[in-house]
This record gives structure tokens, sequence and C-alpha cells, in this order.
């Protein structure tokens, strides 16, 4: 049975269940809801239908015969197809005293079959965020057809040492008793405090670093505004802190568990605090914070790489176009002017040809840092490819800009470039093409035009040496190996 609305479906689940009746009742619980639908009816149908379709979530019953469940959560844990996916375990209401095995086995979440529909979808819903941002810091946005970028793939990872969690008691009583409750743990360290003393969210931001992190908070009738607060303010900041939120409550209403999971709460524990079973959670949710971070540490490295030229370290053509852009428009506000250099390895195909590529490539590694180190802190150096690098010089009048390119001719001539004991070092040496650009009078493909066309004239004229673009209309005589380009 399949329910879809285009681009507004929450997204896929897949009921797992031997049982036809229990299948047939479960997939009309959700069919209102508008998720695509699938059921099987043993662990090899769901295999086989996993093939083609990717779950973000599955409900398998805990009354599987063969396999059993944990066998069923063991296998699907070492699935890398299914690595994202959410997994709850459906029990009857009688037998859920082994959620803590059930949690440590591979489970998200362990729910009863009687859970009225108002915190069945609540909690469908929280773990559905969960997932569509680990797949959207993957690069995925398809609901999980297409798989991850390179480098986004690696689903688990482990962590050692004690995970710190803060725990947020409603009152003294129950701080005392989760101390006592927590006691026994070896793998949480546990910071508790009333609600009284937090007053302001950012209280709560002090009292850890800015690592990611796990709160607990303590839920009770009357309580219940001052805690839905607490965790809108974190989630509603500017730049909100990585937090996993734990609810504990002893019997609370429908409607309380599910403005508990709407408000953000990743996890709601009905039935007061069970020491194992939060173990068991926190264990999990620090999984869940460990696999954003590491997506998060892949994705900024991802997004480094692909403006960085490798080779040299240098930023990219990709990168440095935009900037030229801005600085354009910027100078043309400001109306001041800035000068556009392209710097060119004088006969490079030569040093290639003679010396071999991986000789060609540290010439350009040399040249790359020569040129770094002699440039102000303020001025932009890329590699467009091959042998040309781009110089943006920003606040830089004409006279200014051929005197520094003046002297990056005279460095890179007085810098040679060792290669091996074998073989005597390499004398480079570097024309340069020289625009200045002001009022933003012309876009960056021209003022890279017209600075290639000066580099001609550079070449043109004997290399190494620095040319002028004649549509510059400051002109100046620097030095008699200054030429104006026509």
């Amino acid at each position: 049975m399949t329910k879809k609305i285009g681009a507004d479906m929450p997204g896929r689940i897949l009921i797992v269940d031997d049982d036809v009746t229990r299948r047939i009742t479960l997939a009309a619980r959700l069919s209102g809801a508008f998720y695509d639908i699938r059921i099987a009816g043993s662990d090899e149908e769901a295999f086989a239908l996993m093939q083609q379709w990717k779950p973000g979530v599955i409900l398998v019953s805990d009354q599987l015969s063969a396999p059993t469940v944990r066998d069923f959560l063991q296998r699907i844990r070492q699935d890398s197809r299914c690595s994202d996916t959410i997994i709850f375990v459906v029990t009857a209401a009688w037998a859920q005293t082994n959620r803590a095995e059930l949690l440590s086995q591979g489970a998200d979440d362990v729910i009863p079959r009687s859970e009225p529909d108002e915190v069945f979808h609540a909690r469908l819903r929280s773990h559905e965020r969960a997932r569509a941002m680990v797949e959207a810091l993957q690069l995925r946005g398809d609901g999980g057809d297409t798989p991850p970028m390179p480098g986004f793939s690696d689903a688990t990872m482990d962590f050692t040492g004690r995970i710190p969690v803060t725990m947020v008691a409603s009152d003294a009583g129950m701080a005392e008793a989760w101390k006592t409750a927590m006691s026994a743990s070896r793998r949480i360290h546990h910071d508790i405090v009333t609600l009284d003393q937090i007053t302001r969210t950012e209280e709560l931001r002090d009292t850890q670093d800015d690592t990611p992190r796990l709160l607990v908070m303590g839920l009770q009738a009357g309580n219940e505004s001052r805690v839905f607060r607490i965790i809108a303010e974190l989630r509603s900041q500017r730049h909100p802190p990585e937090t996993e939120v734990v609810l504990i409550a002893q019997d609370p209403s429908p409607r309380c568990v599910s403005q508990g999971y709407d408000i953000g709460a990743s996890e709601v524990m009905t039935n007061g605090l069970d020491a194992e079973e939060l173990n068991a959670r926190l264990i999990n949710l620090q999984r869940r914070l460990e696999r954003r971070r590491c997506l998060r540490s892949a994705l900024a490295d991802g997004l480094r790489a692909s403006v960085i030229d490798p080779l040299t370290g240098l930023y990219n053509r990709r990168f440095a176009l935009p900037r030229l852009n801005q600085l354009a428009a910027n100078a043309g506000k400001a109306a001041g002017s800035f000068a556009v250099c392209i710097a060119d390895i004088d006969h490079f195909k030569a040093v290639n040809d003679r010396h071999g590529h991986l000789a060609g490539d540290t010439a350009l590694q040399c040249l790359a840092g020569v040129l770094r180190d002699n440039l102000r802190p303020c001025d932009l150096l890329a590699r467009l490819g091959g042998e040309e690098f781009l110089i943006m010089l920003p606040e830089t009048g004409p006279n200014e800009s051929l005197y520094i390119a003046s002297q990056l001719c005279e460095i890179v001539r007085c810098s040679p470039v060792p290669l091996d004991t074998q073989r005597p070092p390499l004398n480079l040496t570097v024309s340069i093409g020289v625009t200045i650009g002001q009022l933003g009078q012309r876009s960056a493909e021209e003022l890279l035009t017209d600075a290639d066309s000066a580099l001609y004239t550079a070449k043109r004229n004997g290399r190494d040496q620095v040319a002028l673009h004649a549509r510059t209309s400051y002109l100046s005589e620097i030095s008699g190996e200054m030429r104006l380009s026509s």
C-alpha cells in the first residue's frame, strides 16, 4: 500500500512481521500519514525488497519466529545500506521489560503496539528528522536512493571513554534518586543539577563546552512548560548546539509525550528512570552525535578540497573567480583601485620535456611557495591551471602593482628549484601581465582577459618581465623591463 504526495512525502517505512494480521493493522495505522509503506513477511523478503528500495524506517515485530528479532537486528546493522535506517521494535504492551537489551542490539527505539497514534506519529517524526539531517550531511536529498558522495559513507565509529551527560532533575529529591540509580554506570559521566539551577538556556550551555553533548531532563506535572521552553530555546538559537535530549517522565499523558517529541526531544522515556535503559539510549545517541560530527568534518574537508588546488595548496579557479568579482564590486563602491596579475612560468613545457613531469610538479610547488611567501596578507594567490597563477592585489594602484610584480620576477629568478642529488637546481623565470581595476568598470572576465593580454606582451617582448595592459589609464615607468600591452 503506497500513499505519495510528491516532494512532501515524509518518508519510507518497511513493516517486517511474519503475522499477517499484525502487518495489516500496523500499515493501516500509518496509511493516513502519507508514508510510502511496504510490507515484508520475513527477513529474506525484507532484504530482497531493500535491494531495490531503501526504507528510512523499519518497524519490526519482536515476535518474529525465524529468525528472531535479535538476529534480524544484528544482520541489518551489518548491512552498509542500512547504516542510517531507523529501526523500531514493535512489542506487545506486556513485553516492554527487555527494552535495554533491544536498544543495545541495534534498535533505535522500542514501542508498544498499543501506543496512542498521537505519540506514535510524533516519535516517527522525531526520528525522521534525525535521519534527514544525516542524509543532508551526506549530500543526498532523494530519500537515500543515491549513494552518498565519496568520503561521506563511513557509517559507524567507535568512541572510548565515559560519555559526558548533563542531567536536569525536576527537584532535589529526583536529583538524589538519579544519582543513586546512575552510580553503577561505567559508561556515563553524569553532572546532575536541578531545574531551579537552570533559569536560562545560557546557563545550561555553560555547564559543558561547545562539543556535542547529551542532555537528560526530568518531566513532571507542573514543570512541562519550563522544560519545553528550555528545549525550544536550545533548538531555535541561531547556531544551535549539537545536543540530543532525553526526557524522563512517569506515565505522562500522550499529549505531553507528543509535545516533547515535536518540541525537539530525541527520546522520551515514559516509565521513569531505568538506568540500564537510559545507558543504552545515551550510547545510541552518542553514536548519532559522533556520526554527525564525522560527517560535518568530512563535509568541511570536501568543501575545502573543492576550492584548493591539490598540487600547490593554493586556491583554485573555482574559488578565485567569485572573489575577483567581489573585489571588483567592492572597489567600485569605494572608488578604489586594485591590480589583477597573471604570472606564467617561462618555457614550462621544456621543463617537463627535459626533466620529466615530476620535476615540473616540483617546480609548480616551489613557485607557489615563493609567490605566497612574498605577497601581502591581504593579497590573494590562486592557481588558474597549468603553469598560470592569478594574483589579486586589493587597494593597489599601477605604480605599486608594477613594483610588486617586478619584485616577484626578481625573487623567482633568484630562487632555483632543487631537484635531486643527481641533477643541478632548476632555474625558473616568470612573466607577469598586470591590469588595474577601478570603479567597477570591468567584470572579472574582462579583467582576466586584459591581464592575459598583458602577459602575452611580456612573453612576446622577451619573458622574465612585467607588462601593463593599455586599458589601464595610469601608466608608470618603473623600470626598463616593464612594457605596455597594446
